[in-house]
């Protein structure tokens, strides 16, 4: 067996150094990740099996999942990931190569049986289980992973996933053996796969229709497309050839499209739907007045104001500061949603263990500092007028609307909206880079790779064209760290650079939430937040 850091990352975040090697995957933990529940639990159970239930499952049944984000594609290389876009569709199409379990940061494997690195973390070795085909008879083998990474790496197909994959070269070593080679030491690439490179299209449907393939999917999850009816619903059904034998409990889900959070839980408290994964912590928080379950886990990321570094105003630091000064995150949260979200106060939450607490991460709100610097701007021919660009769901239009008051509040500063729907938000924000500052968000039970593709100055996911060569050093430390003490290190002087230059603003913590109804069981949260689909049952 290929050698290991050597701690387990399961024990970073409460600063415990392991005294074992860490071991790679194995088949027999396969069966462990079936068991998880979110981590981090608000309003349930501590066990790992919150989502569970007492009472007998059911074989067979359908649910219905509103979502308040309409799918741009569903293949794997546009669709978003997130937990309230594509996430859960994604897993219910194609199932997981492996995943990353929010509650004790261990990676588990499910088509793959390991993933290990050699002593260098440069080269690793992906394995993967025998006997598993795609939905169209075609083979799920070390090529079809391939040729899927290939495609994600290929400009041509303008994967969102592009920078995950970039300086990454990968050999066929054997019918289920992959071999990856990186351009730099990576000893946390088994995260980078289980973030954005989980989700294995069959090669033989993607290559016979590149253009068609995100209306007409071909995977190896337990469920295959029935029907998609454009900004209503996807109705899918079970895979009679998945690779996990009795397996999945349903006979068929429906993903309806829902913008309005209220009415996603009022339609569970109802009966005309059943389960939901969201973002919005009220959602959660009102579950129980509603006689529902809700599970909670936390994690690092949130919600920010993404700024664009190579076009004014936010070109000049001083722009981003000032607008960065002039909102305040506490208010924000306070009138929108009670207070029933946490304010942020950074990148990573603040009971976070990965960096020191008395490195600030953004300045404090200061209504006086930041009209001076919007005065010192304009009086050199720049004042910050820009438009913020943001999806057209509801809570994204009332958190823009609510900025919007708050900077137009200030002489030399104006803010416009632009809210489009999810596909053209995409396009324009995060392909065409065609923006001056937008509403982003990331949800991460780990910061790598997510902060990592995000911030670093050659990553082909730095949207905000953000470049410190002090921060690059600083992801690559925090990838080559082999302590629970160096890896803080690293994210703290990430935060340290980063709340100088101010490349986004945060505003809210990251919370990913379940709501659902009670009679569903086997409701569990891996990953960025994506349910696994094949454990969902009714009960009873």
């Amino acid at each position: 067996m290929a050698l290991r850091p050597a701690f387990s990352r399961r024990h970073i975040d409460s600063g415990r150094r392991s005294g074992r090697p860490r071991r790679g995957l194995t088949a027999v933990a396969a069966a462990v990740v079936l068991a998880l529940a979110a981590a981090g639990c608000g309003g349930g159970s501590d066990d790992a099996d919150a989502g569970s239930s007492t009472a007998p499952v059911r074989q067979g049944g359908k649910i219905t999942i509103p979502l308040p984000v309409e799918s741009r594609g569903l293949d794997p290389f546009v669709a978003s990931y997130t937990a309230t876009a594509d996430g859960s569709r994604m897993a219910a199409l194609y199932d997981f190569l492996l995943t990353l379990d929010p509650k004790t940061g261990e990676i588990r494997p499910r088509i793959a049986e390991s993933l290990e690195p050699d002593a260098t973390g440069k080269t690793w070795t992906l394995r993967l289980r025998p006997g598993v085909a795609f939905s169209d008879g075609t083979p799920y083998d070390a090529a079809a992973v391939k040729a899927n990474w290939d495609a994600h790496a290929d400009p041509a197909t303008k994967s969102l996933r592009r920078g995950l994959v970039t300086g990454v070269t990968t050999e066929v070593t054997g019918p289920l053996e992959l071999r990856a080679t990186l351009a730099t030491p990576n000893l946390s690439f088994d995260r980078t796969v289980a973030y954005g490179l989980s989700f294995i299209a069959s090669p033989t449907a993607f290559r016979a229709d590149p253009a068609g393939f995100g209306a007409k999917p071909v995977g190896a999850g337990p469920f295959k497309l029935k029907e998609w009816v454009r900004g209503d619903h996807q109705t899918m059904v079970r895979n009679p050839t998945y690779w996990q034998q009795g397996l999945p409990h349903l006979d068929e889900v429906t993903f309806k499209t829902v913008a309005d959070n209220q009415q996603i839980l009022n339609a569970i408290s109802t009966g005309q739907a059943d389960l939901t994964v969201t973002s919005d912590g009220q959602a959660a928080a009102q579950a129980a007045d509603k006689k529902l379950k809700a599970d909670t886990m936390q994690v690092d990321g949130g919600q920010f104001l993404l700024f664009n570094l190579k076009r004014a105003p936010f070109d000049d630091p001083r722009a981003r500061r000032a607008v960065s000064l002039a909102m305040d995150a506490g208010a924000l949260t306070k009138t929108l949603f009670n207070g029933e979200v946490k304010a942020a106060k950074g990148m990573f939450r603040e009971n976070s263990a990965l960096i020191d607490p008395s490195v600030p991460q953004q300045p404090s709100y200061d209504q006086v500092e930041a009209q001076r610097l919007f005065d010192e701007l304009a009086s050199e021919g720049k004042p910050v007028n820009f438009t913020f660009l943001t999806q057209q769901h509801a809570t994204a239009r009332k958190t823009a609307e609510y900025m919007q008051s708050r900077i137009n509040q200030y002489n030399n500063a104006h803010m416009e909206i632009e809210a489009l729907e999810v596909g053209a938000y995409i396009t324009k924000g995060l392909v065409s880079r065609d923006f001056q500052a937008q509403n982003y968000g990331m949800w991460q039970a780990d910061p790598d790779p997510a902060f990592d593709t995000l911030l670093r100055s050659t990553s082909a996911s730095n949207y905000g064209g953000y470049a410190n060569p002090a921060v690059d050093r600083a992801l690559d430390a925090a990838r080559a760290a082999t302590t629970p003490e160096a890896r803080k290190q690293a994210y703290t002087d990430l935060v340290r650079e980063t709340g100088k230059d101010l490349p986004l603003w945060v505003w809210q913590e990251a919370t990913t939430s379940t709501v659902y109804r009670t009679n569903i069981t086997g409701v569990t949260l891996v990953s960025e937040g994506q349910l696994v689909m094949d454990q969902i049952a009714l009960t009873g």
